[in-house]
């Protein structure tokens, strides 16, 4: 029994000379990712979203999002309060 816990305490001490030896393991680094992304407004709404988020249109960028046009809409008529009728 005392050879064979022998054997594994050399077995044990070989493997750490061994891993000592060829040194730590090399530690992988991603590229950093960029902090901030470059924004636009949509001249529709005023959301700020990234370029490819966004169509180009007559007025500047707007949202891809078809709500968008929906919303202004929306406000335009409401903003324009109800019709008089003389």
């Amino acid at each position: 029994m005392a050879k064979l816990l022998g054997l594994l305490v050399l077995l044990g001490l070989g493997w750490l000379v061994v891993k000592r030896l060829l040194g730590p393991a090399p530690v992988r680094r991603d590229p950093p990712q960029p902090r901030f992304e470059k924004t636009v407004r949509c001249a529709r709404c005023g959301v700020h979203l990234p370029p490819a988020l966004t169509r180009s249109s007559e007025v500047g960028p707007v949202c891809a999002d078809d709500e968008c046009q929906a919303r202004t809409d929306t406000r335009r008529n409401t903003a324009a309060g109800p019709e008089r009728r003389p």
